[in-house]
C-alpha cells in the first residue's frame, strides 16, 4: 500500500468544504519566511519564535494545540516529500494522494509551510498541469522560486507573501500581487488594501497586480504590538474565520 500524504478540506467561514488544504510544519518548511517566523518544536512540542518576528505565523498555533493530529500531520507530509525527492516522484505521490472526492480548487500549504526548494515548486506544478480544470492557489514568501513564471500553468495561482527575505523581488515585478497583514480595518484603508476574506483575490487568476490584505488572526506572542493589535480587533468583533461574528469574518 503507497503511503500517501496527507490533505484536509477547509468548511469553515473562510473556504467552503469543496476546497482541499495541504500543510507542511510551519517554519521548518520555510526558508524564506521572516516576520511570521515561528515553528513548534517537534521533540518538546513549544514554540519557538523567529529573531526577526513581527507577528506569529498561524500554522504554529494549530500545530502546538493539536500536536497528535495537526503537527503529526504536517511532519508526515514533509518527511514523505524529502523521501520522495525528485521532481517526478514528489508529484506523482501529490497526484496519488489527492482525495476521491468532489472538489475544485486547492489552497497549497493553508496554515503551514511553503515552497522549501525548487523542485517541489516544480512538482506542484505538474500536478496542476496534470488538472487543467481545477484551481491551485498559494501565498508565498518565496520570491525566488514562485516567481518563475516559465514553469507555472494557468490554474496555478501565486501571491506574494510580504514579511519574507526576498520582498523586493516581488515588489519589482508588475505580474505579482502581493498579500501584505495589517493589524486593523484603518490600517489597510490607509495603505489602500482591500481586505481578502474569502480568497478571492488570491485565486482571481485573470487579476492584474493589485495588492491586498488579510487582517490578523491567531494567537500572538504576548505582550507583542501583533497581541495587542488582535484584542482591538477582537473588541471590534473581529475573532477570525472560525465562526462568523459580527465586525468579523465575511
Amino acid at each position: 500500500m503507497i503511503n500517501k500524504l496527507k490533505f484536509g478540506t477547509a468548511g469553515n467561514s473562510k473556504l467552503d468544504s469543496k476546497t482541499l488544504t495541504f500543510d507542511l510544519p510551519a517554519g521548518y518548511a520555510c526558508p524564506f519566511a521572516l516576520k511570521c517566523k515561528a515553528w513548534v518544536d517537534r521533540k518538546t512540542g513549544k514554540v519557538c519564535n523567529g529573531e526577526h518576528q513581527v507577528f506569529r505565523c498561524f500554522g504554529v498555533n494549530s500545530e502546538v494545540r493539536f500536536k497528535e493530529g495537526v503537527l503529526a500531520k504536517h511532519w508526515h507530509n514533509f518527511d514523505l516529500l524529502k523521501e520522495a525527492r525528485t521532481v517526478k516522484t514528489m508529484a506523482n505521490l501529490i497526484d496519488v494522494s489527492l482525495p476521491n472526492t468532489c472538489w475544485y480548487k486547492a489552497r497549497v500549504h493553508s496554515v503551514g509551510g511553503d515552497f522549501y526548494n525548487l523542485s517541489y515548486f516544480k512538482a506542484w506544478c505538474e500536478v496542476a498541469r496534470r488538472h487543467p480544470d481545477k484551481i491551485f492557489y498559494a501565498y508565498s514568501k518565496a520570491a525566488p522560486i514562485v516567481t518563475r513564471e516559465d514553469l507555472k500553468p494557468s490554474n496555478f495561482k501565486i501571491a506574494g507573501s510580504e514579511g519574507g527575505t526576498h520582498d523586493e523581488i516581488f515588489e519589482q515585478l508588475e505580474y505579482h500581487p502581493m498579500v501584505r497583514v495589517v493589524f486593523s480595518y484603518e490600517e489597510a484603508e490607509e495603505r489602500g488594501l482591500e481586505i481578502d476574506h474569502d480568497d478571492s483575490h488570491a485565486i482571481d487568476i485573470n487579476r492584474k497586480k493589485k495588492d491586498f490584505a488579510l487582517l490578523l488572526h491567531g494567537p500572538q506572542t504576548a505582550g507583542s504590538d501583533a497581541s495587542k493589535a488582535l484584542q482591538e480587533l477582537n473588541k471590534q468583533g473581529w475573532h477570525g474565520y472560525g465562526k462568523s461574528k459580527k465586525g468579523g469574518s465575511k
